[in-house]
C-alpha cells in the first residue's frame, strides 16, 4: 500500500524529466526522478527582534546530469517559460499546501500557513543540471507565532514531504547588548547582528557562561587599541574548547570605540576569544577584522579615556604596568531603537 501511494505521488510531483540525447528530447520515466534534488533553508540573520520580520531564503538544487521538472500536486501545470525564480506555490507545496513545520518552546508545533490562499494552477519548475532556483520570503506573514520572542527550529518539506531541508535555528529576541566592567568604569558595547551574527553570538555565550570574568586587558597600545580576553593573559589563549570562528568582514569603518574580534595575522579564520577596542580611526583594519560591536554613551568612551590612559611597560608591545582587569560582562536588553540605554533607565539585565 505504501508503495503504491509514493508511486501516485511522483507521478503527481514530478512531472517530467527531460533528458536530451542524440536522438532529441524524451520523457525519463526510470525509478529515482528525486535523486539528486536537494531543498535548503538558510536566513541572512538567526536572531531577529520580536515582530520584525522573519526572512528565510529558500532554494532548490539539482545535483543530477538531468534536468528535473517539477509540478505541484493537483493543480494544473502553467509552461515553465513563465516561471522566474521559485514560485510560492512550491515553497507552499507540502502535504495539505503547507511548507514548513515550525517547532517553538515545548515542542509546540505550527505547520498551517495563514493569509496564504492555494491557486487554481501553479507553473512548472524545470531545473537545469547542478543549477539551483530560490527565492526569498518574510516567513513570519504565514506563521504568525514567529512574530513572538523564542526559539523556532524550521524545517522545509515542500512537494508533499518527498523532499528534506535542513534544519534551520531562528532566536526571536530582544537585541542584546554587553557591559563590560573594569575597575576604571564600564564599557557598554551595541551588538552588531547585521555585520558579525556568528562573532555576537559567540561573544554572548562566552559572557554568560562567565568566561570572561577576571580577565585582563593583557595590551594597550597608547592612542591605537586595547586587548583582551585571553585566558592565559598573554594573547596566546583560545576558548578552552578551542572553538573559532570563520571571518565575517565588512565594510564597515575600524573607528574609534569599534569592538572587533582579535585574530592571527596569518589566518584569517583564527578568531575565538580574544577581542579589540580601538581608541582612534584604524583605516588599515577595515576588511581585515571581523567588527562586532561598537561602543555607545559617554560613559563608554570616558571608560576608554581612562583605560588607554594606564602606564604600559612599552608602546609598542602595550605591556600594562598593573594588572587591568575585566571584572565582569554583564548582558542586558538593548533598547528597541539599538541606540544609547535612556538616561535614568536601567536596561534588563540577565
Amino acid at each position: 500500500m505504501l508503495n503504491a501511494q509514493v508511486g501516485s505521488m511522483r507521478k503527481h510531483l514530478i512531472h517530467l524529466i527531460m533528458v536530451m540525447t542524440g536522438s532529441g528530447l524524451f520523457t525519463q520515466a526510470q525509478a529515482g526522478p528525486f535523486d539528486g534534488l536537494e531543498a535548503r533553508i538558510d536566513t541572512p540573520c538567526r536572531t531577529v527582534l520580536p515582530g520584525q520580520p522573519v526572512i528565510i531564503e529558500f532554494t532548490l538544487r539539482n545535483n543530477s546530469e538531468n534536468p528535473i521538472a517539477l509540478s505541484v500536486a493537483d493543480l494544473a501545470a502553467e509552461p515553465s517559460t513563465k516561471v522566474a525564480g521559485l514560485p510560492l506555490s512550491h515553497v507552499f507545496s507540502g502535504t495539505g499546501y503547507t511548507g514548513l513545520t515550525v517547532r517553538g518552546q515545548y515542542n509546540r508545533t505550527w505547520t498551517d500557513v495563514f493569509g496564504y490562499q492555494q491557486p487554481a494552477s501553479a507553473p512548472e519548475l524545470i531545473i537545469a543540471p547542478h543549477a539551483i532556483v530560490g527565492t526569498e520570503l518574510d516567513v513570519s506573514q504565514y506563521y504568525p507565532p514567529l512574530k513572538s520572542a523564542g526559539e523556532y527550529r524550521i524545517v522545509w518539506q515542500p512537494y508533499a514531504g518527498i523532499v528534506t531541508s535542513n534544519q534551520l535555528v531562528i532566536n526571536v529576541a530582544p537585541h542584546k547588548q554587553a557591559l563590560i566592567v573594569t575597575d576604571e568604569g564600564t564599557m557598554t558595547v551595541k551588538m552588531r547582528y547585521d555585520l558579525a551574527p556568528e562573532h555576537v553570538a559567540n561573544f554572548l555565550e562566552l559572557a554568560r557562561s562567565g568566561f570572561y570574568n577576571h580577565r585582563t586587558f593583557h595590551r594597550i597600545v597608547p592612542g591605537y587599541f586595547l586587548q583582551g580576553g585571553c585566558p592565559n593573559g598573554d594573547g596566546s589563549g583560545i576558548r578552552l574548547d578551542g572553538k573559532r570562528l570563520k571571518a565575517e568582514f565588512s565594510d564597515d569603518p575600524v573607528d574609534r570605540g569599534t569592538v572587533c574580534m582579535a585574530r592571527l595575522e596569518s589566518d584569517p579564520d583564527s578568531a575565538s576569544c580574544q577581542f579589540l577596542i580601538s581608541y582612534t580611526r584604524i583605516a588599515s583594519w577595515d576588511g581585515k577584522y571581523t567588527v562586532f560591536g561598537d561602543l555607545v554613551g559617554d560613559d563608554s568612551f570616558k571608560t576608554l579615556d581612562n583605560l588607554m590612559a594606564i602606564p604600559v611597560d612599552d608602546a609598542t608591545t602595550g605591556h600594562p604596568r598593573r594588572s587591568v582587569f575585566i571584572r565582569d560582562v554583564r548582558i542586558v536588553d538593548a533598547p528597541v531603537s539599538q541606540e544609547v540605554i535612556e538616561p535614568g533607565k536601567q536596561p534588563k539585565s540577565e
